[in-house]
């Protein structure tokens, strides 16, 4: 059921509620579809960016997992801990100090609205009722009408879940609002996840037609928008400019670089790495080489960035080599290999489409092993939204998502076009898959870094710290933006965590492997 689902909230405190559903020690095959629950990260402080001590309070330490289990573990709980928003409880809060609280969140606002849905549903006579409570209009304001209509998507859900597709389809009506994909941002994200739930229906009922899902995409629209998703969203430019600063601080005094690139796209880490490498005054660059392995993007798009690095490579008078092969052909790569070469691997966004296929993700893990790079740089989303049952997936994804639209609200404000676009080609084809596919259609899949974490095990591979000028070229991206103070940085391990508004958004890991002994 749906109600067993919405059983913690990002930001309700309910962090020893739940277990973790896999064991991380011993990886299964099937171990990266299951719900998992991450353990507390460490805040990327000011003055340190470790404790030595787990006891030391120089770091903040918080909960942010979203792990699926009982409707019976957030009864326990519901009184206490429902009231939670922005860190600050409706308990014992005066009106006067609600109405000078911080905005909600779009997640504040899904919290809310979980929590009236499943007392509304479970019939929890006589517990605390979000929407009951006395000062609740201090803080929702203006926001009644929005947790009605994710209640409304909320009951679409579930009726969807339990094949009821007439009275989902009424449902439907309410939230798939033409007009809404233009309003506010939860209106705007009820619209897309309406959309979602409509693939749903349609293919479990034989109706889908795959044309639905092709965007006819505007060229000049589409470069205005990606530009602005990679350069103005603060958890873009931090998992960037610190993932460059870690590869840079590995080939310091190399003289023939290659890096083998997962899904490279548009290679602007390339250009920023390139000008860096070029500009050391001792033991100057002798080559550098890049592989572009194709993984889900078109060849096309890959070669046309190999056009524009040549020219870069020209200018800086670098001896520059560039190659695109498809994921099969990866297996040649060793043969041609330069012994004198350091290699890197860098998988940025590319692994989360490999999960659907585990035989070739092994396939690839096992390659990188034999090749032995020096450091293996991986960013991906961080979140659990995999999970097999679809009203847990959705619910995950709602909040995943939820944190994304908010942050691109806030970021892009000044940008309607930009976020337009943003939110109906990148966000909206991911989500209605996410959502609406099942099985091996669901090509990508967002899991946690402890899911990674316990799958790089198997092949020998150990986490290692990210340099601490890494983390402080993470550190000074995010004080370039106004919407700053969203932005919250944290280890988990020895992994950087992004956050926004307490929701995690993406991670930035760096691996090797053990050496063998002979």
């Amino acid at each position: 059921m749906l109600l067993e689902s919405i059983s913690w909230c990002p930001n309700l405190g309910v962090s020893q509620a739940c277990k973790a559903s896999a064991d991380y020690e011993q990886l299964k095959e099937d171990d990266l579809y299951l719900d998992t629950a991450s353990p507390p990260f460490q805040t990327y402080g000011e003055e340190t960016r470790k404790s030595s001590s787990p006891n030391s309070q120089q770091n903040e330490v918080k909960s942010y997992a979203f792990p699926s289990a009982s409707l019976e573990i957030l009864r326990n709980n519901y009184t206490s801990k429902l009231g939670k928003v922005n860190g600050k409880r409706l308990h014992g809060l005066s009106s006067e100090r609600a109405q000078h609280s911080p905005p909600l969140s779009t997640n504040d606002i899904i919290e809310l609205a979980a929590l009236n849905f499943i007392k509304s549903n479970a019939n929890a006579i006589g517990e605390l009722s979000a929407l009951s409570h006395p000062y609740a209009s201090a803080f929702l304001g203006e926001h009644v009408e929005d947790v009605q209509l994710l209640q409304d998507l909320l009951s679409c859900a579930e009726k969807v879940s339990n094949q009821q597709y007439v009275a989902a389809g009424r449902l439907l009506s309410l939230c798939h609002n033409p007009g809404f994909s233009k309003a506010n941002v939860i209106k705007r994200l009820v619209y897309y996840f309406a959309e979602a739930l409509r693939d749903k229906i349609a293919r479990e009922t034989g109706s889908f037609s795959a044309e639905t899902m092709i965007n006819r995409m505007n060229p000049i629209a589409s470069a205005s928008g990606l530009a602005a998703f990679h350069q103005k969203l603060p958890p873009n430019q931090v998992t960037q400019f610190a993932g460059i600063q870690e590869l840079v601080d590995h080939v310091s005094s190399c003289k023939k670089v290659h890096i083998i690139d997962l899904e490279m796209r548009c290679g602007l880490q390339h250009v920023i790495l390139m000008q860096a490498l070029a500009a050391r005054q001792e033991s100057p660059l002798k080559s550098y080489k890049i592989t572009a392995v194709v993984v889900s993007s078109s060849l096309m798009a890959e070669e046309a960035a190999g056009v524009r690095l040549r020219i870069l490579a020209k200018s800086l008078n670098l001896s520059f080599s560039f190659n695109v092969i498809k994921l099969d052909d990866m297996m040649n790569l060793q043969k041609k290999r330069d012994c004198d070469e350091k290699i890197i691997v860098y998988a940025s966004n590319a692994l989360k489409f490999m999960i659907v296929n585990p035989n070739q993700l092994e396939s690839l893990m096992g390659f990188i092993r034999n090749i032995n790079p020096c450091v293996m740089l991986v960013c991906e989303p961080e979140g659990n939204v995999n999970s097999p049952v679809f009203v847990n997936r959705f619910v995950e994804a709602l909040f995943y998502y939820g944190a994304y639209f908010d942050c691109v609200a806030d970021c892009l404000k000044n940008a309607a076009l930009d976020r337009e676009f943003v939110e109906a080609n990148l966000f909206s084809p991911s989500l209605r898959i996410t959502v609406g596919a099942e099985g091996e259609e669901r090509r990508s899949r967002i899991v946690g870094i402890n899911v990674w974490r316990a799958f790089f095990a198997k092949f020998g591979m150990v986490e290692k710290e990210l340099s601490s000028l890494a983390l402080d070229h993470a550190k000074l991206s995010l004080k370039m933006f106004d919407c700053r103070d969203s932005c919250t940085l944290g280890l988990n391990g020895n992994s950087l965590i992004v956050q926004w508004k307490g929701t995690p958004i993406c991670s930035l890991s760096a691996w090797r492997f053990h050496k063998i002994r002979v």
